[in-house]
């Protein structure tokens, strides 16, 4: 199948933000100007990843078994492997608690299989909607088998899923650049005058665990939904059609996703990166950012890892 080039510019960049993010994180911490970026960037960079699932497995022709052994096999395999190091967020072995990045895989799995049944639904976006704001109000949803981010980004799936590219690429490019422009500057202004937390952009926590009352926290997702719907159709609309040097980034951008926390968590270990100077710091991010996506978007990696899934696959489905 002939692949989307304008698309894969737009996962590129969206991969590219997401191991930045990762490296402000867990090399650099929590302080205001590292949380001001991880803000903007956690905005939308995995609502528009998700809006993009949603969107190609509407032609996916690939049968549900099948689905449920790549993506729970390879949520298995990360979790264990991760839970076995150092940086393990869990003391021992839980594979109904997602690690760091293993949780999408989680809620891929979920959304490709119920995502059929859940479009013959009327009024399923704006439905998914309502839950991903009243989950906020219940505290046991939080990481247990990612329900938290399983409700709260199935919006962006399920509007991924309905979406027409041709209208979205009918949008005034001028009013694209604006309204991009208007959403980034109020998710900064969000964060600098301390209205809107970092953590709420993770869907992972409810409204309290994060130091809101339920009726702050509602508007506040709420307001983060729109800010996220918003951004991604520009950024569909704006994103370049030609090839570029950084496409293939979009093109194996799992594999990057799925390796890339393992070289900063290392050199987060031993701490060679961290200056302190911000200039420096945020220079170094970028260009460790860009290091990881060129090496880990090669594509024999991919081509192991679809070697090594088909096989599983081969051998816990019935043909």
């Amino acid at each position: 199948m002939k692949r989307n080039v304008k698309l894969d510019n737009l996962k590129a960049f969206l991969i590219f933000i997401v191991v930045l993010g990762h490296v402000f994180e867990f090399m650099y911490g929590p302080s205001e100007l590292y949380g001001f970026i991880r803000s903007i960037i956690y905005s939308f960079h995995m609502p528009a990843f998700i809006f993009l699932s949603g969107y190609f497995s509407k032609n996916s022709k690939t049968h549900l078994s099948k689905i449920t052994v790549s993506y729970l096999s390879t949520y298995l395999i990360f979790n264990i492997v991760f839970s076995l190091t150092p940086w393990s967020i869990a003391p021992t072995l839980d594979l109904l608690r997602p690690q760091i990045i293993s949780w999408y895989l989680l809620c891929l799995l979920f959304w490709r299989v119920s995502v059929t049944a859940l479009s013959k639904i009327k009024f399923i976006v704006p439905l998914s909607i309502l839950f991903t704001l009243y989950i906020g109000c219940i505290e046991p949803a939080d990481r247990f088998l990612s329900i938290s981010r399983a409700i709260c980004f199935l919006p962006f799936f399920l509007a991924g899923y309905f979406c027409s590219m041709k209208k979205i690429n009918n949008i005034n490019l001028g009013l694209s650049w604006l309204l991009l422009a208007a959403c980034l500057f109020l998710t900064g202004a969000a964060n600098y005058f301390k209205l809107l937390p970092v953590k709420m952009y993770e869907y992972i926590q409810c409204y309290h665990s994060t130091d809101v009352g339920n009726l702050n926290g509602i508007q506040m997702r709420l307001f983060m939904i729109i800010i996220s719907f918003v951004i991604i159709i520009c950024l569909i609309r704006l994103s370049p059609t030609r090839r570029y040097w950084f496409t293939v980034f979009g093109e194996n951008s799992l594999m990057i996703y799925l390796i890339h926390i393992f070289p900063i968590e290392i050199l987060n270990s031993y701490g060679i990166l961290n200056f302190d100077n911000d200039c420096l710091n945020i220079a170094i991010s970028v260009i460790l950012s860009i290091a990881l996506c060129l090496v880990l978007s090669r594509p024999i990696i991919t081509t192991a890892y679809n070697y090594f899934n088909r096989f599983l696959v081969r051998i816990f489905t019935v043909s």
